[in-house]
């Protein structure tokens, strides 16, 4: 028996795991993601004679890093709590635990995963199901002065630019990010609940059109509006493209946000109607998204490390983000969602 099984086993009764179809005749199908980043082991619990599972446990690769899956508790909780209409398309908090082995038991949301091969399928209904997913959550002004910006901003920008040598040009790129956010800085921008990696594969194609959202780890309860459908449109505009190399991956993006025609504007035009989100803070939030996805990274390389060694620095420079962090700061005035 895994150790996966002979935890929930030990936490069936006190939890009762039985509700949700979990017997003590299931199986466990262990998933274990090769991304160099991933800090969890997954596993599915099927039911014997079921199609799909019923249950999801989290467990950290580490025993001392549960705080992944105490944060992806916290804000699954709130978000179902402040928003009824997520309560189909989120995962339910089933049980969180401490100790010896750390997990955290969600229930399964059912359907297939939302793959880019699915959304070439019909592209504008997958795109139109997300985009109605955020812009349904809750949103709320907050004025607390700049510790929310500090929160979210200077300080992932601060460990950023510390982590690369003093004379590393990403020093520079970090101080012209902060120039360009720095209109978001005491501005009474709405705070949303924030998933961190609205991408394949943590979406899940509902019943009815709808999408489902998986994988909570990264989330804010009170993050950046505009985070999560700029991080989705470039995922989505990815699929509908097929970029091959890096150079190609550049010109899809710049298409869809900085072209003329914009394939995004219409989206992102919808989105900021919705939060009253002004044109002139939108660039900003853009620019905000891929330098704080880059500052993700390299806090997960890097942990509360001194600066990144050269196979480190060198890993992140070749990241995707990375590249569509620089691009999005060098040509932050041609954003067609803030023209």
């Amino acid at each position: 028996m895994n150790a996966i099984l002979t935890g929930v086993d030990s936490l069936r009764e006190r939890f009762r795991l039985d509700r949700f179809g979990v017997g003590e005749d299931v199986s466990c199908v262990i998933l274990t993601p090769r991304y160099r980043l991933s800090r969890h082991v997954l596993g599915l619990l099927i039911p014997t004679g079921a199609a799909e599972p019923k249950l999801v446990v989290k467990m950290p690769r580490l025993q001392a890093d549960a705080a992944g899956i105490a944060r992806e508790a916290a804000v699954l909780t709130a978000l179902r709590e402040a928003c009824p209409h997520a309560e189909e398309t989120v995962p339910r908090v089933v049980a969180l635990t401490d100790g010896v082995r750390p997990m955290l038991i969600q229930t399964a949301l059912p359907g297939p995963l939302l793959t880019p091969a699915r959304l070439r399928e019909a592209p504008a209904r997958c795109v139109d199901a997300v985009v109605a997913w955020l812009t349904a959550l809750p949103a709320a002004r907050r004025n607390d002065g700049e510790g929310s910006y500090r929160r979210l901003l200077e300080e992932p920008l601060a460990f950023l630019a510390d982590s690369f040598p003093l004379r590393a040009p990403e020093r520079a790129l970090v101080a012209r990010t902060l120039e360009l956010v720095d209109p978001l800085r005491g501005n009474e921008v709405p705070r949303v609940f924030e998933h961190g990696d609205l991408s394949h594969p943590n979406l899940i194609w509902l019943e009815g059109d709808r999408v489902g959202v998986v994988d909570w780890e990264l989330a804010a309860e009170e993050g950046f509006p505009l985070h999560d459908l700029a991080f989705f449109l470039a995922f989505a505009i990815f699929a509908l493209c097929r970029p091959r190399t890096p150079a190609e991956h550049i010109a899809a993006f710049h298409d869809a946000f900085f072209g003329s025609s914009g394939w995004s504007t219409t989206r992102v035009a919808a989105y900021a109607e919705r939060l009253e989100l002004g044109r002139p803070l939108l660039s900003p939030l853009f620019v905000a998204c891929w330098a704080r996805h880059t500052a993700q990274l390299v806090r997960g390389i890097a942990g509360g490390g001194p600066t990144l060694n050269e196979q480190d620095a060198a890993w992140v420079r070749q990241n995707r983000s990375y590249a569509l962090w620089r691009h999005a700061v060098t040509h932050a005035a041609e954003f067609a969602g803030g023209r």
